[in-house]
């Protein structure tokens, strides 16, 4: 729904929840019906040199695609309004004159997987949701079960596909995890890509790419940590992906990390991407599937063993005050156990 900058005024700011390279985002009140919604603009640097057009692209690329979808597009923040380019001067109190787009979402349950880079400086455990939840999740939800994250990932990227985009660059820092009901909340799908085929110039890009930054970020490379400490680390997120080396590391950490049978069923999986052989998303989500059931298989062994100690050290801190600033509140790790 486009609305008129007057119309902001509807959502009552609260205050900036963070912010990355591209975006500012704000929390915020909607006056008419109580719930809580995200407000969302270029970032204030960009637009102070005149240097957003190009978030401006991808934000009009991302309404464009999720107006057409609508509900149809799953564990994405949904929708609620936005405005054209023009100025806000007025709503954001902050003197800027240039024209901009402004994004209000309903503001996702649960936390990031992974946490922001400044509340890491602050020595937060930024990492440990997606090491609880997504990468080892030595307690399963007891009704959704484990390694549920990436395959809802990949349900994602496959809707945008079916739009004729790939997503790339999804992060768990844009992927929020409600340890209540083991749902995600996408918050920003990331970069939307045209694919190409491969040139003098430029390699191919495709699901493959995907596939890749999936296995990085949401599919356990090696064993639950043994030290709780461990899990406040974030995986895999330091870097550019980089298609050849990427895929060379998770080989060589699948084949010293698992079991002969866990090797079998990654190792498969990886040469495929790498030769960008999978015809179809469903193709590749079975396998995945497959590789998932393996590994819950597999953590069913950690029962009763250190590793479980561990993983109830490192999910206790879950109740620390620093995820208070989410909608989260420790009761919702109850279908955990006792914290």
């Amino acid at each position: 729904m486009e609305i008129k900058s007057r119309d902001l005024g509807r959502y009552k700011l609260e205050g900036a929840l963070g912010e990355g390279a591209d975006l500012e985002v704000f929390a915020a009140t909607d006056t008419q019906t109580g719930a809580s919604v995200v407000v969302k603009r270029p970032h204030p640097t960009l637009l102070s040199r005149g240097r957003h057009r190009s978030v401006e692209r991808r934000m009009a690329d991302t309404i464009a695609i999720k107006e057409r979808l609508g509900l149809a597009l799953p564990h994405v923040a949904p929708l609620l309004a936005h405005t054209a380019q023009e100025p806000h001067a007025d709503y954001f109190g902050d003197g800027t004159d240039e024209r901009y787009t402004v994004v209000v979402e309903a503001r996702a349950a649960g936390v990031p997987l992974v946490g922001s880079a400044l509340d890491g400086i602050k020595r937060h455990p930024i990492g440990l949701p997606q090491n609880l939840f997504a990468l080892h999740p030595v307690k399963a939800h007891p009704e959704r079960g484990a390694f549920t994250i990436a395959g809802e990932v990949l349900a994602v990227a496959e809707v945008f596909h079916s739009q004729g985009v790939v997503l790339l660059d999804l992060r768990p820092q844009n992927v929020f995890y409600d340890p209540a009901t083991a749902a995600i909340t996408v918050i920003d799908v990331g970069n939307i890509t045209l694919e190409r085929e491969a040139t003098g110039r430029h390699p191919a890009l495709d699901m493959h790419d995907f596939y890749l930054e999936l296995f990085k970020w949401y599919v356990p490379s090696g064993p639950p940590p043994q030290e709780a400490r461990a899990y406040a680390e974030p995986y895999g997120i330091d870097s550019v992906t980089r298609f050849t080396s990427d895929l060379d590391a998770l080989s060589r950490a699948f084949a010293m990390n698992f079991t002969d049978d866990m090797g079998r069923r990654a190792m498969p999986i990886l040469e495929k991407i790498r030769s960008r052989l999978y015809a179809t998303v469903g193709e590749f989500r079975l396998d995945l599937e497959e590789m998932m059931r393996g590994l819950s298989d597999e953590y069913l062994a950690y029962s009763g063993t250190a590793s479980e100690q561990a993983w109830q050290e490192a999910a206790a801190l879950m109740t620390a005050p620093h995820w208070s600033q989410f909608l989260f509140s420790p009761e919702d790790m109850a279908p955990y156990g006792e914290f």
